[in-house]
């Protein structure tokens, strides 16, 4: 006498599915991770080339992915620039993130690696420029303005501390850094002047040492 199977009842629809693997799990974020990778890689590219086309389609071409699948991972352009920049920060901190020096000296050195990031990448991060002001999203924790804190912040807080300005003056260094120090004067002042790198750390880095006495008084 041969064994019965067991029945299954109800629709197709209602029986129970198969779950999706963990490894399945692991090719579909690392799929998103290399997707995004490379459409945040196009749009930096197409900022510094060809700027005025630097839009969704031209990006996913370049990516060599579909106008979907880009608008998927970025669900506008502002989404992509911010990406963008924030890798660039990323880029810097992973650059820097070995350096032993503090304070002014901590300082002049990133500078010395911004200066050359800039000279690649500075036409791009011109064209991107947030509509809301540093102080303002510094403080709503905004993410690009918080890994420019985590690279520039302990030097700046080095700064702070070799000439006795207190230290809940951090968030206006860091705001005067980023007006003084942003990729849009960099340029221009290498334009206008020729100025070689080591020239341009040590114009920007007195040039910020100077200001930073503007601040040693909290306004009242």
């Amino acid at each position: 006498m041969t064994a019965e199977h067991p029945r299954t009842t109800g629709t197709p629809s209602q029986q129970p599915r198969a779950s999706v693997t963990p490894r399945r799990q692991r090719a579909v974020r690392q799929d998103a991770l290399r997707n995004k990778a490379e459409l945040v890689r196009a749009v930096g590219e197409l900022l510094i080339s060809d700027p005025e086309g630097a839009l969704m389609p031209a990006v996913a071409e370049r990516a060599s992915l579909s106008l979907t699948t880009a608008y998927r991972y970025f669900p506008t352009m502002d989404h992509l620039h911010r990406e963008f920049m924030l890798s660039v920060i990323r880029g810097l901190q992973e650059e820097t993130s070995l350096l032993t020096s503090t304070g002014t000296a901590r300082f002049e050195e990133i500078l010395q690696h911004w200066v050359r990031i800039v000279s690649h990448y500075g036409r791009a991060m011109v064209i991107v420029r947030s509509r809301e002001g540093f102080l303002t999203r510094y403080l709503q924790g905004e993410a690009h303005t918080l890994a420019i804190a985590q690279v520039w912040g302990e030097a700046l807080r080095g700064m702070l501390a070799e000439r006795e300005i207190s230290p809940s003056q951090f968030p206006s260094a860091l705001t005067l850094f980023n007006t003084l120090v942003n990729s849009r004067e960099i340029l221009d002042l290498r334009t206008a002047t020729g100025l070689s790198d080591r020239q341009l750390v040590q114009h920007f880095s007195a040039l910020y040492q100077a200001a930073l006495e503007g601040i040693r008084n909290p306004v009242t």
